[in-house]
């Protein structure tokens, strides 16, 4: 799986990754063994949570590891040819996300949230929001896949309505958020009432599809749907179960990103390939770097802008502090690099990603899937 070729071509056809039964069967899987059992946990013993760091270390393995997995892809000589190839992508694969990293680190370094408490409560629900679209953009993405996966044809106004669908999920996730959590408020009434029309819609349609086949595809595609939309339920009533939520979402990007870390051809002349190749050859030695390095930045955050900020940050010289919040950035530039790396629209990804997911000679429709 982790054999190199002599250049970065095409992967030769066969069936794709996500064809297969196991990584729908894991992100199906997520949310009644981790998102459902730990959002029950949550809400009946929060201190329980509190107290082993339950919250502290899902994000950890979970949640850390999904940004810290992003950088693997500037690793791979074909991707960097490609990031170098222009000037408009060289600001957006690395002027951006470096501009990103340095803004947060020196935001936490100088303690401008503390100098500038307005702009701080501006920064950070901008920063949610970032979160919360980049969340549900993915979740229209892999609801595509799904769809993709199951050969069945859905109507073409279904995509245009799931797109709708989570971009209005997005907006109450986030007003929720703001409020501490769903309030019986005007506002907040009218909005879960529009978007559970536009669920009971999309939840008819898709069954009536899979009703019509009997496709256990189909079935999956209906089930993901309920599952991602009781998850974002479950954060919009109780603001605790946020971190939660978010389980689904982790645990479908890695395995999402699983191809685009083992199956990926390389190129053995290069000398960026063959470092990610020795990397990538062992796969639970892969993952434990990733863990560690997730590690590292989880400290990190939590010590310059998470709930246990150390009392002694403010006494530390600027450039221990400015080391120690390397990774403060790490979210956000995640958020913005994910929203072009994926997007099988470009001519770029549609070759070289499209056939590790889907049969290379498949209808050309496919190449719209999950673009963000």
């Amino acid at each position: 799986m982790s054999s190199i070729t002599s250049c970065p071509s095409m992967p030769q056809a066969r069936r794709g990754y996500f064809q297969g039964s196991h990584p729908a069967t894991i992100i199906l899987a997520s949310f009644l063994v981790l998102t459902l059992p730990m959002c029950i946990l949550g809400a009946a013993y929060p201190a329980l949570v509190q107290r082993f760091y339950i919250n502290v270390i899902h994000l950890w393995l979970l949640g850390v590891t999904h940004f810290v997995i992003t950088l693997t892809i500037y690793f791979q000589s074909a991707n960097l040819r490609y990031f170098n190839s222009t000037w408009k992508n060289r600001v957006i694969y690395f002027l951006i996300p470096l501009a990103i990293m340095v803004f947060f680190d020196l935001y936490a370094a100088l303690d401008l949230s503390i100098s500038w408490p307005v702009f701080n409560l501006l920064l950070m629900a901008g920063v949610r929001l970032a979160e919360q679209h980049h969340v549900c953009r993915q979740s229209f993405g892999v609801t595509q896949l799904f769809k993709r996966r199951s050969g069945q044809t859905y109507p073409s106004w279904m995509r245009s309505l799931e797109n709708y669908y989570f971009t209005a999920l997005t907006l109450m996730i986030w007003l929720t958020f703001l409020a501490g959590g769903f309030r019986p408020s005007r506002g907040l009434v009218l909005g879960a009432v529009i978007l559970g029309s536009m669920f009971l819609g999309l939840f008819v349609s898709h069954f009536i599809v899979w009703r019509k086949t009997l496709d256990r595809g189909a079935a999956a595609t209906l089930i993901y749907l309920v599952f991602q939309s009781a998850s974002a339920c479950l954060a919009m009533y109780e603001l605790s179960l946020y971190v939660f939520f978010l389980t689904m979402h982790y645990v479908e990007y890695h395995v999402l990103m699983a191809p685009r870390c083992f199956d990926i051809p390389l190129d053995t002349t290069s000398s960026a390939d063959r470092l990610f190749a020795r990397l990538r050859r062992n796969p639970v030695l892969f993952y434990a770097i990733i863990i560690v390095v997730a590690g590292i930045a989880n400290v990190m955050i939590i010590s310059t802008m998470g709930t246990y900020v150390v009392k002694s940050w403010t006494s530390w010289p600027t450039p221990s502090r400015m080391m120690l919040a390397l990774f403060n950035g790490l979210f956000v530039m995640h958020y913005f690099v994910d929203a072009f790396i994926w997007k099988f629209t470009n001519p770029y990804y549609r070759r070289s990603l499209l056939p590790l997911y889907f049969e290379s000679n498949g209808p050309a429709r496919a190449a719209s899937v999950y673009a963000k």
